[in-house]
Order: C-alpha cells, then structure tokens, then sequence
C-alpha cells in the first residue's frame, strides 16, 4: 500500500512545534546507480563526495523523502542534529506495524541533485539548488525508507532555473574568491577553501552567503516570506527547545 507525503507532516509538525519553522517535504526515488554504486555530486562533477567514501543505500531503499527548510543563516543544523533524529524515531514507531522503516545516510549524499530531481528546486547558475517557494535560502535534509509514496516525483534530467538565463549573475560577479559559475561550481575549491575553515566558523553570522543574497529572484522570495513571519528563517535557539 502506498501512502502519501501529507502523512508524514504529523511527525514533522509534531517536533518542530515549538520554533518557526517553515518547510516542505518532496519525495523521489533513489537513481539506479545510486543504490549500489558510489554516492557523488551530479552536479560539480570534479567534486568528491562530501567524505571522500562509498556510501551504499539500503538496498530496501524505495524513497528517499527531501526535507526542504526555510533558512536565511549560513550555518545551523540544529533542524538536521536535534529535529530529524526525533522524527525517524517518531516514522520508525508510527509505521513499523506496516513494515515500514525510515532511516538517514549522516549526511553523505549530495543533497541538491534530490532536492531536484524530487521536483522540488532546479539548478541555479552558482551551483545551487533553487527551491520553487525558498529561492536559495534554504537547508536540505533526505530521509530514505522502504515505503512507497502515490505522490513521488522523478525528474531524470536538470532542469534550470529559468531568471539565471539571460541573467548579470550578480552571484559570480559578487563573489570574493571571483569562482567561476556556469551552472556548475567549477571553482569549488576556491569556495570550500575559503568558506570551509576554522576561522570562518568562529563566527557562524559571517560565513559568506553572497550567492544567496546577491539573487535578486531568492530575496524576492524571502522578503515575501518575511512578510508573513519576519521569524521565520533564523537561527534556532536550542536553549528554547
């Protein structure tokens, strides 16, 4: 028996209750070379997987469940270490009577190329995934089970995000490291070098986010979400909780 996306927000509601949290789900299936073959990044192919290893889905895997956050701060995973934990368990109990399972990969897998594929974002000109509701403020998560869904969406090929065609690219021209940025981060490792240090982590407000904010398409989005909730998007307080 099939079940659909929407029974699954009970769960995330459930956990998420007490912060402003705005998100979807979008649900696809894993590709065929993904179940036994090595995990990578469809989309900066010189790039090595996030940690240089194999990663191998549970063969059992039958959808993989993209968790899309609203998110305007360059770095919290509070939603990813403190929520999502909650959640599986929560999926786990609700649904192992049906011999369901819901499980996590500690974040290996590359998590743009199924936030697209699911339909739910196409590739923007810096590399990232742009979300149809979140633009490019927002943080991916995947969950993978053995549960089908009526309402998965496959998409094979990459579809592009429209507004960059023809676009200035305020994103590259912008950019510190001045990478190179045609649908593919050519320089990733300007960008990782300069983005993912030591440093750049002792102060969490200043890590560069310049391709999200120098989008005038993204921060349409976000300034009209800010409009409902200006709460929303911010940097969750665990000591709250």
């Amino acid at each position: 028996m099939k079940i659909k996306t929407d029974d699954l927000l009970v769960a995330f509601d459930w956990v998420t209750k007490d912060v402003p949290m705005l998100y979807d789900l979008s649900v696809t299936t894993p590709p065929d070379d993904l179940v036994r073959q090595r995990a990578q990044d469809h989309y900066n192919i010189g790039k090595p997987d996030s940690l240089g290893q194999d990663y191998f889905l549970d063969e059992r895997c039958k959808s993989i469940i993209v968790w899309n956050v609203f998110s305007t701060v360059a770095f919290d995973y509070t939603y990813k270490n403190t929520f999502l934990p909650q959640i599986i368990t929560y999926l786990n109990l609700r649904y192992s009577n049906e011999g369901y399972f819901f499980g996590y990969d500690d974040y290996r897998l590359n998590r743009k190329q199924f936030a697209i594929r699911s339909g739910a974002a196409t590739l923007a000109k810096p590399s990232l995934a742009f979300h149809k509701r979140f633009g490019m403020n927002y943080k991916i998560d995947l969950l993978f089970t053995n549960a089908e869904f009526e309402d998965t969406v496959v998409i094979e090929d990459t579809p592009r995000y429209n507004n960059c065609i023809g676009c200035d690219a305020p994103c590259e021209s912008k950019c510190p490291m001045s990478c190179k940025m045609d649908f593919d981060l050519i320089d990733w490792e300007k960008c990782s070098n300069f983005v993912d240090t030591p440093e750049a982590f002792k102060d969490l407000d200043s890590i560069c986010r310049i391709c999200q904010e120098s989008c005038p398409y993204s921060e349409e989005l976000t300034r009209q979400i800010l409009d409902v909730n200006p709460n929303y998007g911010g940097r969750i307080d665990v000591s709250k909780i």
